[in-house]
Formats: C-alpha cells, sequence, structure tokens
C-alpha cells in the first residue's frame, strides 16, 4: 500500500539522540538489526542507516549520506505519562519527516494522501473507533478522578486544550500561535458570550514541565480551568475542542466533537477541523474512518509491555486490549511515593 521502512533489509544501524532507557526500548522494537548507540555524529560511518530519536539536530551532519529514521511516541502510547518513564506500547518510525513537523512531508501525510482506502480496512478503523470510545482510552490512559461538570445550556461549551510550550509539535507545528496565553486570548476574542474552559497539559499539571501561563492569567480569559478528571470526559462534556496542535483534538474528531486548530497537526487540512491556518501543501479530503486508518493501523509499530509477541505479530486492536486491562481504577502506593521525588521543575 505505501513505501513503508523495509526493517528485513537493514541489518544494522546507528541510534543518536536516544537515551539508555529508550534505546533499551528501541531493541524491543526493532530486535532483528544490531544496533549501535554514539554519542557523537563523527562516530557514524557514511552510507548509514541513523536512527534519531525525535527532533534531536544533526548539526552539521549531512543527512543525505545516511538513511535517516526518526522516532516518537504513538498516539495510543500508555497507562501514564512518559515523563514519568511509563512504557510504551506504540512509536512511530519515519524515514521521511516527522508528523508534527510541517516544515517537511512526514510518512504520515504521504500515507494520508496516497493510500488507497480498502473496505476491509475501514471497517477496522470503525471498530477501532467504537473500542477506543466505549473502552475511554486515550494516548496516556491516565487516572480518572470523578469531577463535577459545570451545568450549561444557555451558551456554547468551549474545551481549550494547553500544550507544553517549547515542545517540538509546537515549535515545528504552530508557525503563528506558540503560546497558551495567545491560545486562550485568541479563543476568548471570538468567544467571550460563550463558556470557556481551559485544561493545562498533564505534564504541567503534574509538575514534570514549565508553563509561562499562570492561573490568575488565565482565569481573566475563561470561566473555569480544569486540572483533573479524564480529558475524554471533558471532551464529552465540550461541544468545541479548540487546540494548537494538541493530540487531544485527534481523541476530540474520534468522539465526533468539532475541533478548531491554531496550528498545524497532523489531523488537520484533511476537510475534518476548522483550520486557523492553510495548510502549506495540498492535501485531499478525508473521512474521519481514513484518518483513524492511516493514524491508527498503518503508520504506528506496537510492541506489548506485558508479552513477548513481536511487533510484526501485535496489532492496534491488541494494544487497545492490553491497554484496557491495565487502565489504573487508582493510583499505586509505589506511585505516590515516588511522585514528590520525581517531579522535574
Amino acid at each position: 500500500m505505501n513505501d513503508m521502512i523495509d526493517w528485513s533489509t537493514i541489518h544494522q544501524a546507528y541510534v543518536y539522540g536516544f537515551s539508555y532507557r529508550k534505546f533499551l526500548i528501541l531493541k524491543k522494537f526493532i530486535p532483528n538489526i544490531k544496533l549501535k548507540r554514539v554519542a557523537k555524529l563523527s562516530e557514524i560511518p557514511m552510507q548509514s542507516v541513523i536512527i534519531v530519536w525525535g527532533m534531536v539536530p544533526l548539526t552539521g551532519f549531512e543527512e543525505k549520506h545516511c538513511t535517516l529514521v526518526r522516532v516518537e511516541d504513538g498516539f495510543l502510547r500508555s497507562i501514564g505519562l512518559g515523563a514519568a518513564l511509563t512504557q510504551p506500547v506504540s512509536w512511530v518510525f519515519d524515514d521521511c519527516g516527522m508528523y508534527f513537523n510541517t516544515q517537511q512531508v512526514s510518512r504520515l501525510e504521504k500515507i494520508l494522501n496516497g493510500s488507497l482506502w480498502s473496505r476491509e480496512l475501514l471497517t477496522r478503523a470503525a471498530q477501532i473507533q467504537t473500542d477506543l470510545i466505549q473502552n475511554k482510552l486515550s494516548k496516556y490512559n491516565l487516572l480518572n478522578v470523578q469531577v463535577d461538570f459545570p451545568d450549561i445550556s444557555d451558551r456554547k461549551k468551549i474545551l481549550v486544550i494547553g500544550q507544553v510550550e517549547g515542545d517540538a509539535s509546537l515549535e515545528y507545528g504552530s508557525p503563528v500561535i506558540k503560546k497558551n496565553i495567545e491560545l486562550l486570548e485568541t479563543v476568548y476574542k471570538a468567544n467571550s458570550q460563550d463558556y470557556i474552559l481551559y485544561r493545562p497539559h498533564p505534564d504541567v499539571v503534574s509538575g514534570w514541565r514549565a508553563d509561562s501561563l499562570a492561573y490568575d492569567q488565565a482565569s481573566l480569559l475563561c470561566n473555569k480551568i480544569s486540572t483533573e478528571g479524564s480529558i475524554l470526559d471533558w471532551i464529552e462534556w465540550a461541544d468545541e475542542i479548540h487546540v494548537m496542535t494538541s493530540l487531544t483534538g485527534f481523541e476530540a474528531l474520534i468522539r465526533g466533537k468539532d475541533v478548531y486548530c491554531y496550528g498545524l497537526p497532523f489531523y488537520s487540512g484533511w476537510g475534518l477541523t476548522r483550520d486557523y491556518i492553510e495548510s502549506p501543501r495540498l492535501k485531499r479530503t478525508l473521512t474521519l474512518l481514513e484518518l483513524i486508518a492511516g493514524t491508527l493501523i498503518i503508520y504506528p509499530s506496537y510492541k506489548s509491555i506485558i508479552t513477548n509477541k513481536s511487533v510484526m505479530d501485535y496489532t492496534v486492536e491488541d494494544a487497545i486490549m492490553e491497554l484496557s486491562m491495565m487502565k489504573p481504577k487508582k493510583e499505586s502506593l509505589l506511585m505516590s511515593m515516588l511522585k514528590p521525588f520525581l517531579k522535574r521543575k
């Protein structure tokens, strides 16, 4: 269907920009390839395969002399935040660019623009959509804390999603609005008569990452700030979801919500979202099932964190089942004890 990476033709690769922990995870995703982790680009011979984490820069390195594969977390990742060192159930391997980097075409964009969607694939996508909704699965699947939702019937309910400022998805995917205060100001200016709820990023709420937006600033531009409760429950509560590039927008599309994008996330520009910025490249119109098929079935690689099942035999359906079984009903005693020592300011 698409010219994906053929790992069977690769025997050795050099790994750059990976922590040792991520390197060990990489070996599980591609166990049949000899991997050498290097600290300096000068250690990599020309004509090599190089695997790089995210958008780690290759300053002074001639990319054209190697086969470059960039790696990032998948869209259905884990039980708990990646910043908390939880094990991922999916990664994406992109030999064209990276899905959040709008400055060049990614493998995902090529898939979405060029695939011929079979009835079987779209049937799978429809079932995946149903399973994600019924099992209340998101990227991180955090502990679900019950909260009281504002009972609003006379105004539109708008959910504004904060992100980690300085994150690569904003740097490479949101050319106009890059800060949470800018997003809130823009939404408020156009919707001041509606009910606006602001949701900070969970990494910020948990103390893993910093945010330039203070809550007293945010409170002037919204009716409520929510730091608790499942993001999926807040999506269900809202009429509209407003994002820069957050994956929450994709999760909201899956649940049939109107999504407004102020950056250029991978799911924008296909006719499914209301876009503040026009896509820099021509994109065809997709159905939601086609977007789900390309994004969740074809593009990522999935690896069980429970069994030794190979990546080739482990599907998104397997990952959904595994994450559903692992979803916590309450925070573990160990994590509650370690959390104050793990947080980064």
